[in-house]
């Protein structure tokens, strides 16, 4: 087992080096089960969130052991780029990773937990929704941009929002897949890292609205491509 604390929580490490056994035992409280697990340690008055990350396949294991980064690895280090560039994420704690016969296993990213509401139940679940908020998304959006981060999937589900004297306050999660470059991404990447935001066509086309007018572009011309980006996106999507 390979276990790398951050230097910020060394006093967690042997709470760290058990939790794939906890896990195991059915220890924490559930907050999310599906391809991944999600789970909630309380632990030193620490509030903890533990994302298991599904077992691989055999040609993954190998890819994961040898030439890749593990999942885990990667939600850390993004996780310590994206505070390093100054956009707020949910501080890492530790990653863990299992091995056996030599090859991945299974591997656990742990951060603390962080407040917040996921945006998309702001937005994409009200009908009439508050216009200054579909603001401030592109707003983060944008700002995450000019620092060179393109969050590998940047849904509304994955901004955790509360409310702060200025307006609205975002955290980033589930980073693992992101890209970073130095200054602005291309306006050909930034339109594409855009798609995955929501299916729901008009908040969709609101908030790309929003976006091109705080870059200047032509918000019309921008409209209409992003709409066919996410009509071809999704196509392709139905028929894998």
């Amino acid at each position: 087992m390979r276990v790398v604390v951050s230097k910020d929580f060394s006093e967690l490490s042997v709470f760290i080096g058990q939790i794939p056994g906890l896990m195991e035992d059915g220890g924490g409280e559930m907050v999310y089960e599906g391809r991944n697990r999600v789970v909630r340690f309380r632990h030193a008055g620490r509030s903890l969130i533990v994302k298991r990350y599904k077992k691989p396949l055999l040609v993954q294991r190998f890819a994961y052991t040898f030439f890749r980064k593990s999942k885990a690895e990667r939600a850390f280090l993004f996780a310590e780029e994206f505070l390093r560039r100054g956009i707020d994420t949910p501080a890492p704690v530790a990653f863990v990773e299992c091995s056996v016969g030599g090859l991945l296993s299974m591997c656990y990213f742990v951060s603390v937990e962080s407040e917040g509401v996921e945006t998309s139940q702001l937005l994409r679940e009200v009908a009439d929704y508050p216009g200054e908020l579909a603001e401030a998304v592109a707003k983060q959006v944008l700002e995450m941009h000019r620092r060179g981060v393109l969050h590998g999937d940047l849904n509304l589900s994955n901004f955790l929002c509360t409310a702060c004297p200025e307006g609205y306050h975002f955290t980033m999660i589930d980073t693992n897949r992101s890209r970073f470059c130095q200054g602005m991404p291309t306006d050909k990447q930034c339109m594409e890292n855009m798609i995955r935001l929501t299916h729901r066509r008009d908040l969709y086309e609101d908030l790309i609205r929003r976006y091109a007018r705080r870059r200047g572009w032509d918000e019309e011309q921008v409209a209409t491509k992003a709409l066919r980006l996410l009509h071809n996106f999704e196509h392709r999507r139905f028929k894998l």
